[in-house]
């Protein structure tokens, strides 16, 4: 885990010593704010000035900077979050191009380039024409009216994005995709909807949320359905599994975990264990994946979309829907505490992210 150089002195001097994990999200009615997750303290409340959804989000390197993706898909913010200074803004439509970027946001392991793959559409006087999606690169030290440096042609359907410690940026989309940002190199990294696997239906993603970098990981859950025949004729089972790619050694799994007995909008995996994967949605759950056994699960208050896990493995942080940010036991999955963001302004589908301060 990379660790912040100064947050120290500017938002928590009056902290005991030792690093600390930071809890940065945003919420309407357009703020970023930043939370000592371990006191449930509100330490940064930044006036973003856009349209916070959807708020994807990805921090710098050095935890300084919070990245994300506002005014409904369209824009990139950039935000310190120790002063709130805006240090990078790029305006990603103009005239009759509009571009979104849908929930597709990375920083280089240097922090020097912002990426994100952008989807056009013309508008004509008569008509709209879809345009091919394209792999934006932007200088982080652009400022406020960044443009691209590069661009190059990218798959269509892509949505979240993670860059690996040799600056390979892999992308969820109907394959895991593996992008070279310096030539545009495209490659499959996992076959996704490509798969084959005898007997199985091509799997269901639902990728939006891009976190695990606790974990040196991108991970994508799965959901599919198991046949009993070759056929496939009759259901076996319907089941969870996960795709995911290590961020150090580029190394891929691709793995089933449980049978497919509630939904879960997001997961993540412990720090310290990777066998242990946490799920969220309705319910909390909390499963082996080596044994593929469901350890223990709890009904929450309500739905929740994002869950976040702490640097050491023992809190939980789920979010997302309301203002309310709820914190879980890791080993007990019992309810400790909560983080509330200010005036009663919901989440949404932001993400959060967790950062670390000495």
């Amino acid at each position: 885990m990379r660790q912040l150089s100064i947050l120290a002195a500017v938002l928590l001097a009056a902290a005991p010593a030792g690093a600390k994990d930071l809890l940065v999200t945003i919420a309407k009615p357009g703020n970023l704010y930043v939370f000592d997750a371990a006191a449930r303290e509100l330490v940064k409340d930044c006036p973003l000035e856009v349209e916070m959804s959807p708020a994807v989000i990805q921090m710098s390197p050095d935890g300084t900077v919070a990245y994300a993706l506002v005014n409904r898909w369209e824009d990139v913010i950039g935000v310190n979050i120790e002063t709130c200074e805006r240090v990078f803004y790029a305006a990603q439509s103009e005239a009759d191009i509009k571009r979104r970027s849908i929930a597709s946001l990375a920083v280089s392991p240097d922090g020097a380039e912002v990426y994100t793959i952008r989807n056009p559409v013309k508008h004509h006087s008569d008509r709209y024409e879809v345009m091919e999606p394209e792999f934006a690169v932007f200088d982080t030290s652009s400022g406020t009216e960044a443009q691209p440096v590069r661009t190059y042609p990218a798959p269509r359907r892509s949505t979240v994005m993670q860059t690996g410690d040799d600056g390979t940026v892999y992308v969820g989309g109907h394959d895991i995709y593996a992008i070279d940002p310096a030539s545009g190199a495209v490659s499959v990294k996992i076959p996704n909807a490509s798969w084959e696997r005898e007997k199985y239906s091509p799997p269901d993603v639902l990728a939006f949320w891009p976190v695990g970098k606790q974990n040196d990981e991108f991970m994508l859950m799965y959901t599919a359905a198991v046949f009993a025949d070759d056929a496939m004729t009759e259901i076996a089972d319907f089941v969870w599994g996960f795709s995911s790619v290590d961020l150090e050694s580029g190394e891929t799994t691709l793995q089933d975990f449980a049978s497919l007995e509630v939904l879960m909008f997001s997961g993540v995996r412990d720090p310290n264990a990777e066998n242990l994967l946490y799920g969220v949605y309705t319910q909390l759950s909390k499963h082996d994946v080596e044994t593929r056994e469901l350890i223990k699960r709890v009904d929450l208050p309500h739905t929740y979309y994002v869950i976040n896990i702490s640097s050491d493995g023992r809190e939980l942080y789920v979010g997302g829907t309301n203002d309310d940010i709820g914190v879980y036991d890791a080993e007990t999955l019992e309810r400790i505490g909560e983080m509330l963001v200010p005036s009663g302004g919901d989440m949404g589908t932001a993400t959060m992210q967790i950062v670390q301060a000495e």
